[in-house]
Protein backbone atom coordinates (compact mmCIF):
# COMPACT_ATOMS: atom_id res chain seq x y z
CA UNK A 1 0.00 0.00 0.00
CA UNK A 2 2.94 2.23 1.26
CA UNK A 3 4.39 1.31 -2.32
CA UNK A 4 1.53 2.55 -4.69
CA UNK A 5 1.45 6.00 -2.60
CA UNK A 6 4.99 6.47 -2.85
CA UNK A 7 4.74 5.14 -6.57
CA UNK A 8 1.99 8.06 -7.29
CA UNK A 9 3.86 10.65 -5.53
CA UNK A 10 7.06 9.77 -7.66
CA UNK A 11 4.50 10.25 -10.85
CA UNK A 12 3.30 13.46 -9.88
CA UNK A 13 6.63 15.14 -9.52
CA UNK A 14 7.51 13.47 -12.89
CA UNK A 15 4.57 14.77 -14.58
CA UNK A 16 4.46 18.30 -15.48
CA UNK A 17 1.12 20.56 -13.97
CA UNK A 18 -1.64 21.06 -16.65
CA UNK A 19 -1.22 24.82 -17.38
CA UNK A 20 -3.49 26.98 -15.77
CA UNK A 21 -6.01 28.05 -17.94
CA UNK A 22 -6.81 31.86 -19.12
CA UNK A 23 -9.13 33.77 -20.86
CA UNK A 24 -8.08 37.22 -21.74
CA UNK A 25 -11.20 39.48 -22.70
CA UNK A 26 -9.50 42.50 -23.06
CA UNK A 27 -8.94 45.12 -25.62
CA UNK A 28 -5.24 45.53 -26.90
CA UNK A 29 -4.04 48.74 -29.24
CA UNK A 30 -5.39 49.96 -30.73
CA UNK A 31 -6.42 52.88 -29.86
CA UNK A 32 -3.47 53.26 -27.87
CA UNK A 33 -4.37 54.87 -24.95
CA UNK A 34 -3.92 53.67 -20.85
CA UNK A 35 -5.92 51.22 -20.32
CA UNK A 36 -4.99 49.34 -23.72
CA UNK A 37 -1.57 49.57 -23.09
CA UNK A 38 -1.63 47.94 -19.78
CA UNK A 39 -4.02 45.17 -20.95
CA UNK A 40 -0.99 44.53 -23.67
CA UNK A 41 1.56 44.77 -20.92
CA UNK A 42 -0.29 42.32 -18.69
CA UNK A 43 -1.31 39.72 -21.19
CA UNK A 44 2.61 39.97 -22.15
CA UNK A 45 3.48 38.88 -18.71
CA UNK A 46 0.57 36.00 -18.09
CA UNK A 47 2.27 34.38 -21.39
CA UNK A 48 5.50 34.23 -20.57
CA UNK A 49 4.68 32.88 -16.89
CA UNK A 50 5.14 29.19 -16.33
CA UNK A 51 2.65 27.14 -16.39
CA UNK A 52 -0.34 29.41 -17.95
CA UNK A 53 -2.15 29.12 -21.23
CA UNK A 54 -3.91 32.37 -22.40
CA UNK A 55 -6.80 32.29 -24.63
CA UNK A 56 -7.20 36.17 -25.68
CA UNK A 57 -10.95 36.73 -26.95
CA UNK A 58 -11.73 40.16 -28.22
CA UNK A 59 -14.17 42.38 -30.49
CA UNK A 60 -16.47 45.41 -31.20
CA UNK A 61 -14.10 47.84 -30.02
CA UNK A 62 -13.33 51.75 -30.99
CA UNK A 63 -10.39 51.59 -33.91
CA UNK A 64 -9.01 54.82 -33.07
CA UNK A 65 -8.91 57.92 -30.59
CA UNK A 66 -11.96 59.26 -32.74
CA UNK A 67 -13.36 56.30 -32.82
CA UNK A 68 -14.37 56.04 -28.60
CA UNK A 69 -18.18 56.31 -27.64
CA UNK A 70 -18.96 56.66 -30.83
CA UNK A 71 -21.66 53.72 -31.80
CA UNK A 72 -22.05 51.78 -35.09
CA UNK A 73 -22.94 48.40 -36.93
CA UNK A 74 -19.64 46.66 -37.01
CA UNK A 75 -19.07 47.44 -32.65
CA UNK A 76 -22.67 46.23 -32.33
CA UNK A 77 -22.27 43.03 -34.95
CA UNK A 78 -18.48 42.54 -33.33
CA UNK A 79 -20.03 42.60 -29.74
CA UNK A 80 -22.71 40.65 -30.33
CA UNK A 81 -20.19 37.96 -31.40
CA UNK A 82 -17.83 38.11 -28.73
CA UNK A 83 -21.02 37.68 -26.26
CA UNK A 84 -22.19 34.84 -28.40
CA UNK A 85 -18.94 32.65 -28.15
CA UNK A 86 -19.06 33.49 -24.37
CA UNK A 87 -22.46 32.36 -24.14
CA UNK A 88 -21.60 28.78 -26.53
CA UNK A 89 -18.78 28.31 -23.71
CA UNK A 90 -20.75 28.32 -20.81
CA UNK A 91 -23.72 25.97 -22.34
CA UNK A 92 -21.06 23.59 -23.33
CA UNK A 93 -19.43 23.54 -20.27
CA UNK A 94 -15.91 25.33 -21.42
CA UNK A 95 -14.76 26.05 -18.19
CA UNK A 96 -11.23 28.15 -16.89
CA UNK A 97 -9.08 28.87 -14.05
CA UNK A 98 -9.24 32.35 -14.39
CA UNK A 99 -10.39 35.42 -16.58
CA UNK A 100 -9.20 38.71 -17.11
CA UNK A 101 -11.02 41.80 -17.82
CA UNK A 102 -11.47 45.75 -17.50
CA UNK A 103 -13.82 47.71 -16.54
CA UNK A 104 -14.95 51.42 -17.51
CA UNK A 105 -17.10 52.63 -15.13
CA UNK A 106 -18.41 55.65 -17.84
CA UNK A 107 -21.02 55.41 -20.28
CA UNK A 108 -21.98 52.42 -22.98
CA UNK A 109 -18.33 51.06 -22.43
CA UNK A 110 -20.15 50.38 -18.68
CA UNK A 111 -22.34 48.11 -19.63
CA UNK A 112 -20.25 46.45 -22.14
CA UNK A 113 -17.83 45.95 -19.97
CA UNK A 114 -20.47 44.73 -17.23
CA UNK A 115 -22.01 41.89 -19.62
CA UNK A 116 -18.63 40.65 -20.35
CA UNK A 117 -17.70 40.14 -16.24
CA UNK A 118 -21.76 38.83 -15.66
CA UNK A 119 -20.56 36.04 -18.45
CA UNK A 120 -17.01 35.27 -17.46
CA UNK A 121 -18.83 34.22 -14.13
CA UNK A 122 -20.23 31.58 -15.83
CA UNK A 123 -17.23 30.17 -16.97
CA UNK A 124 -14.89 30.46 -13.75
CA UNK A 125 -14.38 30.91 -10.03
CA UNK A 126 -11.85 33.94 -10.26
CA UNK A 127 -13.40 36.56 -12.56
CA UNK A 128 -10.23 38.92 -12.24
CA UNK A 129 -11.73 42.82 -13.16
CA UNK A 130 -9.06 45.30 -13.73
CA UNK A 131 -10.26 49.03 -12.79
CA UNK A 132 -7.82 51.70 -14.45
CA UNK A 133 -10.60 54.34 -14.83
CA UNK A 134 -12.37 56.84 -12.01
CA UNK A 135 -16.43 55.71 -11.49
CA UNK A 136 -16.39 53.16 -9.16
CA UNK A 137 -17.99 55.19 -6.59
CA UNK A 138 -21.10 56.03 -8.69
CA UNK A 139 -21.64 52.31 -9.55
CA UNK A 140 -20.97 51.24 -5.90
CA UNK A 141 -23.54 54.03 -4.34
CA UNK A 142 -25.36 54.75 -7.02
CA UNK A 143 -29.23 53.87 -6.97
CA UNK A 144 -30.62 54.38 -10.55
CA UNK A 145 -31.97 50.68 -12.28
CA UNK A 146 -28.29 50.83 -14.63
CA UNK A 147 -25.87 51.20 -11.36
CA UNK A 148 -28.10 48.36 -10.07
CA UNK A 149 -27.94 46.11 -12.75
CA UNK A 150 -23.63 47.27 -12.47
CA UNK A 151 -23.37 45.90 -9.26
CA UNK A 152 -25.10 42.98 -9.85
CA UNK A 153 -23.04 41.87 -13.08
CA UNK A 154 -19.51 42.74 -11.47
CA UNK A 155 -20.58 41.33 -7.82
CA UNK A 156 -18.75 38.21 -6.66
CA UNK A 157 -15.00 39.27 -9.00
CA UNK A 158 -12.05 39.57 -7.71
CA UNK A 159 -10.96 43.63 -8.41
CA UNK A 160 -7.66 44.94 -9.58
CA UNK A 161 -7.31 48.05 -8.10
CA UNK A 162 -4.33 50.89 -9.55
CA UNK A 163 -4.71 53.32 -6.58
CA UNK A 164 -4.89 52.59 -2.75
CA UNK A 165 -7.92 55.24 -2.38
CA UNK A 166 -10.14 52.45 -5.29
CA UNK A 167 -9.10 49.60 -3.28
CA UNK A 168 -10.17 50.61 0.55
CA UNK A 169 -13.42 52.03 -1.10
CA UNK A 170 -13.88 48.62 -2.73
CA UNK A 171 -13.04 46.33 -0.02
CA UNK A 172 -15.62 48.52 2.22
CA UNK A 173 -18.63 47.77 -0.04
CA UNK A 174 -18.25 43.89 0.74
CA UNK A 175 -19.40 43.50 -3.20
CA UNK A 176 -15.85 41.74 -4.41
CA UNK A 177 -14.68 38.46 -3.09
CA UNK A 178 -11.17 39.68 -3.63
CA UNK A 179 -9.62 43.13 -3.76
CA UNK A 180 -5.66 43.22 -5.06
CA UNK A 181 -3.72 46.44 -5.06
CA UNK A 182 -1.97 46.48 -8.17
CA UNK A 183 0.08 49.72 -8.92
CA UNK A 184 0.85 50.80 -12.56
CA UNK A 185 4.52 50.24 -14.63
CA UNK A 186 5.93 51.54 -17.12
CA UNK A 187 9.02 50.13 -18.95
CA UNK A 188 12.48 51.73 -17.72
CA UNK A 189 13.24 54.15 -20.72
CA UNK A 190 17.06 54.55 -19.66
CA UNK A 191 18.82 56.88 -17.82
CA UNK A 192 16.75 60.42 -16.85
CA UNK A 193 18.62 63.73 -18.03
CA UNK A 194 19.23 65.33 -14.52
CA UNK A 195 21.14 68.91 -15.87
CA UNK A 196 19.22 71.30 -15.22
CA UNK A 197 18.22 73.92 -18.29
CA UNK A 198 19.34 77.37 -18.60
CA UNK A 199 15.23 78.08 -19.39
CA UNK A 200 13.09 76.59 -17.44
CA UNK A 201 11.34 73.24 -19.16
CA UNK A 202 7.67 72.11 -18.99
CA UNK A 203 6.06 69.25 -20.66
CA UNK A 204 2.87 68.22 -21.39
CA UNK A 205 1.69 64.91 -22.84
CA UNK A 206 -1.88 63.68 -23.70
CA UNK A 207 -4.80 63.62 -26.23
CA UNK A 208 -6.49 66.97 -27.10
CA UNK A 209 -9.06 66.92 -24.71
CA UNK A 210 -10.24 69.73 -21.82
CA UNK A 211 -10.79 67.39 -19.07
CA UNK A 212 -7.39 66.05 -19.54
CA UNK A 213 -6.10 69.38 -18.96
CA UNK A 214 -4.00 70.40 -22.16
CA UNK A 215 -5.56 73.83 -21.98
CA UNK A 216 -4.88 74.34 -18.62
CA UNK A 217 -1.38 73.63 -19.22
CA UNK A 218 -1.10 76.16 -21.32
CA UNK A 219 -2.96 78.84 -18.52
CA UNK A 220 0.15 77.33 -16.19
CA UNK A 221 2.55 78.56 -18.82
CA UNK A 222 1.45 81.55 -19.35
CA UNK A 223 1.24 82.71 -15.39
CA UNK A 224 4.88 81.04 -15.57
CA UNK A 225 5.41 83.63 -18.29
CA UNK A 226 4.18 86.06 -16.45
CA UNK A 227 5.80 85.78 -13.25
CA UNK A 228 8.91 87.11 -15.02
CA UNK A 229 10.38 83.12 -15.38
CA UNK A 230 12.58 82.36 -19.19
CA UNK A 231 10.10 79.65 -20.11
CA UNK A 232 9.77 76.66 -22.81
CA UNK A 233 6.98 74.52 -23.22
CA UNK A 234 5.88 71.85 -24.98
CA UNK A 235 2.57 69.88 -25.98
CA UNK A 236 2.36 66.15 -27.47
CA UNK A 237 -0.31 64.19 -27.72
CA UNK A 238 -3.05 63.14 -30.90
CA UNK A 239 -6.23 65.26 -31.29
CA UNK A 240 -9.87 64.34 -30.29
CA UNK A 241 -12.98 64.98 -30.94
CA UNK A 242 -13.15 67.45 -28.37
CA UNK A 243 -10.05 69.28 -29.79
CA UNK A 244 -7.55 69.97 -32.67
CA UNK A 245 -3.94 70.80 -32.73
CA UNK A 246 -4.76 73.72 -34.43
CA UNK A 247 -7.03 74.56 -31.51
CA UNK A 248 -4.62 74.11 -29.18
CA UNK A 249 -2.06 76.03 -30.78
CA UNK A 250 -5.01 79.15 -31.06
CA UNK A 251 -5.70 78.71 -27.32
CA UNK A 252 -1.94 79.51 -26.71
CA UNK A 253 -1.80 82.28 -29.23
CA UNK A 254 -4.96 83.84 -26.97
CA UNK A 255 -3.09 83.32 -24.08
CA UNK A 256 0.00 84.96 -25.21
CA UNK A 257 2.33 82.37 -24.74
CA UNK A 258 2.34 81.18 -28.43
CA UNK A 259 6.03 82.18 -28.89
CA UNK A 260 6.99 79.41 -25.66
CA UNK A 261 4.62 76.55 -26.10
CA UNK A 262 5.17 74.59 -29.25
CA UNK A 263 2.59 72.33 -30.30
CA UNK A 264 4.04 68.54 -31.26
CA UNK A 265 1.20 66.74 -32.17
CA UNK A 266 2.01 62.73 -31.99
CA UNK A 267 5.26 61.70 -31.47
CA UNK A 268 7.15 57.86 -31.73
CA UNK A 269 8.55 56.51 -28.41
CA UNK A 270 12.03 57.70 -28.78
CA UNK A 271 10.65 61.34 -29.70
CA UNK A 272 8.12 60.98 -26.38
CA UNK A 273 11.05 59.53 -24.15
CA UNK A 274 13.54 62.39 -25.25
CA UNK A 275 11.06 64.99 -24.88
CA UNK A 276 10.95 63.88 -21.38
CA UNK A 277 14.78 63.83 -20.86
CA UNK A 278 14.92 67.84 -22.02
CA UNK A 279 12.11 68.17 -19.42
CA UNK A 280 12.40 70.25 -15.97
CA UNK A 281 8.89 70.18 -15.09
CA UNK A 282 5.75 67.76 -16.18
CA UNK A 283 2.63 69.48 -15.73
CA UNK A 284 -0.08 67.52 -15.85
CA UNK A 285 -3.36 69.21 -14.94
CA UNK A 286 -6.14 66.42 -15.30
CA UNK A 287 -9.24 65.87 -13.29
CA UNK A 288 -9.87 62.99 -15.86
CA UNK A 289 -7.87 60.44 -15.21
CA UNK A 290 -6.91 57.55 -12.14
CA UNK A 291 -3.45 56.68 -12.57
CA UNK A 292 -2.07 58.30 -15.71
CA UNK A 293 1.32 56.48 -17.27
CA UNK A 294 2.32 59.01 -18.53
CA UNK A 295 3.49 61.01 -15.52
CA UNK A 296 4.93 57.96 -14.30
CA UNK A 297 7.28 57.85 -17.67
CA UNK A 298 7.84 61.43 -17.15
CA UNK A 299 9.25 60.62 -13.66
CA UNK A 300 11.07 57.89 -14.90
CA UNK A 301 13.27 60.49 -16.80
CA UNK A 302 13.74 62.74 -14.25
CA UNK A 303 11.01 65.46 -15.10
CA UNK A 304 9.42 66.95 -11.74
CA UNK A 305 5.32 66.33 -11.47
CA UNK A 306 3.24 68.88 -10.88
CA UNK A 307 -0.52 66.83 -10.97
CA UNK A 308 -4.23 68.01 -9.88
CA UNK A 309 -5.21 66.40 -6.72
CA UNK A 310 -7.60 63.73 -8.54
CA UNK A 311 -7.59 60.20 -8.99
CA UNK A 312 -4.66 58.18 -7.43
CA UNK A 313 -2.06 60.79 -8.79
CA UNK A 314 -1.00 62.03 -4.71
CA UNK A 315 -0.13 58.22 -4.23
CA UNK A 316 1.29 58.32 -7.46
CA UNK A 317 3.88 60.67 -7.04
CA UNK A 318 4.74 59.86 -3.45
CA UNK A 319 5.15 61.93 -0.45
CA UNK A 320 8.43 63.81 -1.60
CA UNK A 321 6.04 65.65 -3.75
CA UNK A 322 3.19 66.24 -1.56
CA UNK A 323 3.05 69.89 -1.97
CA UNK A 324 3.09 69.67 -6.00
CA UNK A 325 -0.56 68.24 -5.84
CA UNK A 326 -2.49 70.57 -6.80
CA UNK A 327 -6.36 70.87 -5.25
CA UNK A 328 -8.57 70.77 -7.95
CA UNK A 329 -12.06 72.64 -8.87
CA UNK A 330 -10.37 76.31 -8.49
CA UNK A 331 -10.28 78.94 -10.65
CA UNK A 332 -7.97 79.25 -13.40
CA UNK A 333 -6.12 82.32 -11.47
CA UNK A 334 -5.85 79.98 -8.41
CA UNK A 335 -4.49 76.79 -9.66
CA UNK A 336 -2.36 78.62 -11.77
CA UNK A 337 -0.75 81.03 -9.20
CA UNK A 338 0.20 77.61 -7.19
CA UNK A 339 1.89 76.08 -10.07
CA UNK A 340 3.96 79.60 -10.84
CA UNK A 341 5.07 79.42 -7.56
CA UNK A 342 6.63 75.87 -7.75
CA UNK A 343 7.96 76.85 -10.91
CA UNK A 344 9.39 79.77 -9.81
CA UNK A 345 11.40 78.10 -6.41
CA UNK A 346 13.04 75.72 -9.40
CA UNK A 347 14.15 78.45 -11.78
CA UNK A 348 15.84 80.31 -8.96
CA UNK A 349 17.81 77.09 -7.39
CA UNK A 350 19.10 74.98 -9.50
CA UNK A 351 20.61 72.57 -7.21
CA UNK A 352 17.34 72.46 -5.30
CA UNK A 353 15.77 71.39 -9.16
CA UNK A 354 18.31 68.74 -9.60
CA UNK A 355 17.79 66.93 -6.83
CA UNK A 356 14.09 67.13 -7.49
CA UNK A 357 14.83 65.32 -10.79
CA UNK A 358 16.95 62.85 -8.84
CA UNK A 359 13.97 62.17 -6.60
CA UNK A 360 11.22 61.58 -9.08
CA UNK A 361 13.68 59.15 -10.71
CA UNK A 362 14.10 57.23 -8.05
CA UNK A 363 10.33 56.91 -7.15
CA UNK A 364 10.00 55.19 -10.25
CA UNK A 365 12.46 52.59 -9.32
CA UNK A 366 11.35 51.85 -5.90
CA UNK A 367 7.37 51.60 -7.10
CA UNK A 368 7.09 51.06 -10.61
CA UNK A 369 9.38 49.48 -12.57
CA UNK A 370 8.12 46.20 -14.70
CA UNK A 371 10.20 43.45 -12.72
CA UNK A 372 7.79 44.72 -9.39
CA UNK A 373 4.61 44.74 -10.95
CA UNK A 374 5.06 41.18 -12.32
CA UNK A 375 6.21 39.97 -8.72
CA UNK A 376 2.77 41.44 -7.61
CA UNK A 377 1.13 40.31 -10.43
CA UNK A 378 2.39 36.79 -10.31
CA UNK A 379 0.89 36.79 -6.06
CA UNK A 380 -2.45 37.77 -7.61
CA UNK A 381 -2.62 34.87 -9.90
CA UNK A 382 -1.59 32.44 -7.01
CA UNK A 383 -4.30 31.87 -5.70
CA UNK A 384 -3.03 31.18 -1.79
CA UNK A 385 -1.00 34.46 -2.52
CA UNK A 386 -3.80 36.34 -4.15
CA UNK A 387 -6.16 36.34 -1.33
CA UNK A 388 -6.65 39.62 0.47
Amino acid sequence: MQKAVDDQAVRELREPAAPRRVLFLAQMPPPIHGVTTMSRRVRSMIEAMPGYEVEHLWLGGARSLHDVGKASVRKVTGFGWLLSRLAARAVTGKRYDFTYQTLAPHGDAALRDGLLIALSKRLTKRALVHLHTQGLEEILAGGSRRQRLLRSMIAGTELIAISGHVADMARRSGLFSRVHDLPNLVIDPGEPGCAPNARLQCGYLGNYDERKGVLRFIDCIAAIKAAGIAVDARIAGGPTKHLSADDVRAYATRRGVGDVVKVLGFVSEAEKYELFRRLDLFIYPTDHDLAPLVVLEAMALGAVPIVFDTGGLREMVGPRFADHVIAEKRDAAAFTSDIAALAAGYAGDPVRLSAAKTAARQRYETTYTPEIYEHRLAAILDDARGAS
